[in-house]
């Protein structure tokens, strides 16, 4: 006759059992709200209501059992399952008596003089290695016939949700324009980042200028406002008519009016600066004064 596990453990363990199966095979990353399901939740608890009842079938069983077996025998059992059971499981997993007893082999190799100890393995070693095949099992499965472990399908998942994420993040911050926009100077480095990925292929890093002008002197192809900033706000927004190749980046939607204006502020910022890049670009267009750095 085996001993019986208590109730407290063996609910919990199946119980954590069907979720994590549950979890693995029906999760999709297009149905996000599966685990969450009503249906899904009073499945956990019909679930669970069985396990109780299973249980309490199984305990019932159990004194049956006990009945038909020797008083010696009845002793013995009972006082197995009125043991610590944190006790038990440790033994469970660290100790063996069969390998324990069984002591350390000994291989001698005879022609070299060298005498090898063939060790048994630990338990614990032996007990991880069955978890991690059943794990990779698990996995190998659930990657080729369900959703929960495709990389193409999480993929696709987190960038409609990023996306999504955008979408409401701009719906909720409205972004600035040219009437709007003002030179912030907490911006600076935002911008200095957003310009390098956007303008320095044309304008270099420090805006020293490389097919497009020099952003960091004083002479300037297109003048459309009469305040600096605004007037970088405005070629980056609207382009240049004067140099095609200088496309408008706001009307198009491709930077955003908030990125625009992070931009516009690292821009006015080194221009206004008394350093200057080493090398700069040939001055083009017309040197206006009242934009002058001061020194």
């Amino acid at each position: 006759m085996r001993y019986k596990i208590s109730s407290f453990i063996m609910i919990p363990s199946f119980l954590s059992v069907i979720i994590f199966a549950l979890y693995t095979f029906l999760r999709s990353y297009n149905r996000l709200g599966y685990m969450t399901d009503p249906i899904t939740i009073f499945f956990i608890i019909v679930v669970t209501i069985l396990l109780i009842i299973l249980e309490s079938i199984n305990h019932l069983i159990f004194k049956i059992q006990l009945r038909s077996i020797s008083e010696k025998e009845k002793k013995k059992i009972l006082e197995k399952n009125e043991g610590n059971y944190l006790y038990t499981f440790y033994k469970f997993l660290f100790y063996d008596p069969k390998i324990l007893n069984k002591g350390v082999r000994k291989i001698d190799h005879g022609f070299d003089g060298i005498l090898e100890l063939d060790n048994q393995l630990p338990v614990w070693w032996v007990h991880l290695f069955c978890i991690t095949v059943v794990f990779s099992c698990i996995y190998f499965f659930s990657y080729f016939l369900f959703d929960f472990s495709d990389p193409y399908k999480e993929y696709d998942y987190s960038y409609k949700k990023q996306l999504q994420e955008i979408k409401i993040f701009e719906k909720n911050t409205p972004q600035t324009s040219l009437s709007t926009s003002s030179f912030k100077k907490n911006m600076v480095n935002e911008g200095q980042k957003l310009f390098e990925e956007n303008c320095s292929t044309c304008h270099q890093s420090d805006g020293s200028g490389n097919i497009g002008p020099n952003l960091t002197d004083n002479y300037w192809i297109n003048r459309v406002e009469k305040d600096l900033y605004k007037n970088i706000f405005s070629m980056i927004w609207n382009g240049s008519k004067k140099n095609p190749t200088m496309r408008a980046f706001g009307k198009t939607g491709e930077i955003k009016g908030n990125d625009i204006e992070k931009i516009s502020s690292y821009v006015y910022f080194i221009n206004k600066k008394i350093e200057k890049p080493i090398k700069q670009k040939d001055p083009q267009g017309t040197k206006i004064l009242e934009w002058e750095s001061k020194k």
